[in-house]
C-alpha cells in the first residue's frame, strides 16, 4: 500500500501530455498539469506561496545555545525540501530536455514554472494564430469530392478545439463559403439570400449549410 501511494505521488498520469516544442498543446497542458499538481498538494511550490521554514539558533555571548529549533521545526523544513524536489521532478517528467537545460540553473520551482509559462505562452499564441489562419484559408479544389472535403473541414474544426484553437460559427460559415469550388457558388449565394430574407436570425446554421451543400454536390455529380 505504501509503495502504491509513493508511486502515485511521484508520477503524473498519462492524461497530461508531454509539452510540445511548438507550444501547440500548451493550453491543455497548463490546465491539466495545474489541476493535477493542486490535487497532489504541491502547487504552492509553483506559485511561490509555500515558504520554507527558516531554522534559527540563538546563542548567548558566551557561546551557549539559548534557543534551538524544535524537532517538529526540523522535520517541517525537511518535508518542505522533500516536497520541493518532488514538485520539480513532476515538472521535469513533462518537459523536453532542451527546456530543462534552459531552466535547470534556477533555484526555485516557482522560477522554473514561470520561465516555462513565459516561453510557451508566447509559442502557444503564435501556433494557435497560425493554425486559425490556415483553417480559414482552406480550399476545395474544383475536381475534388466536395462532400469529403466538407466532412474533413468539420473534423479539422473539432481537432483544433482540442488544442484550444476556437473557430467561431461565423468564421466556420465564412470558411465553408469561401472554400467552395466555382460550380457551387450560385447555389451558395441562393441559400444565403434565402436565409437573409426568411430566417429569424438572417443567417444560416453551419450544419444546415453543410447538409444543403452536400446534397447539391451529389446532385451536380449525378447530372
Amino acid at each position: 500500500m505504501s509503495t502504491t501511494i509513493t508511486f502515485l505521488s511521484n508520477s503524473l498520469p498519462s492524461s497530461i501530455p508531454k509539452l510540445d516544442a511548438t507550444g501547440l498543446n500548451w493550453a491543455i497542458f497548463s490546465v491539466c498539469f495545474k489541476d493535477t499538481i493542486k490535487v497532489k498538494g504541491f502547487w504552492g511550490h509553483f506559485n511561490g506561496t509555500s515558504i520554507c521554514l527558516q531554522l534559527i539558533t540563538v546563542t548567548a555571548p558566551n557561546g551557549a545555545v539559548t534557543s534551538a529549533p524544535t524537532a517538529a521545526e526540523i522535520a517541517s523544513q525537511a518535508q518542505w525540501q522533500k516536497d520541493k524536489r518532488l514538485a520539480k521532478s513532476l515538472l521535469i517528467q513533462k518537459i523536453l530536455d532542451s527546456m530543462l537545460m534552459c531552466i535547470h540553473l534556477k533555484t526555485s520551482v516557482k522560477d522554473h514554472w514561470y520561465a516555462i509559462v513565459a516561453e510557451y505562452s508566447k509559442k502557444g499564441a503564435y501556433t494557435q494564430t497560425d493554425l486559425h489562419t490556415k483553417f480559414l484559408e482552406l480550399k476545395c479544389l474544383d475536381k475534388a469530392n466536395v462532400c469529403k472535403f466538407l466532412d474533413s473541414l468539420q473534423v479539422k474544426r473539432e481537432k483544433l478545439i482540442t488544442v484550444s484553437v476556437m473557430i467561431s460559427d461565423k468564421d466556420y460559415i465564412s470558411t465553408i463559403i469561401s472554400s467552395l469550388p466555382y460550380a457551387l457558388s450560385n447555389f451558395r449565394l441562393v441559400q444565403l439570400a434565402l436565409a437573409w430574407m426568411f430566417a429569424p436570425t438572417r443567417t444560416i446554421k453551419a450544419n444546415g449549410l453543410l447538409s444543403l451543400l452536400a446534397e447539391e454536390a451529389d446532385h451536380q455529380k449525378v447530372q
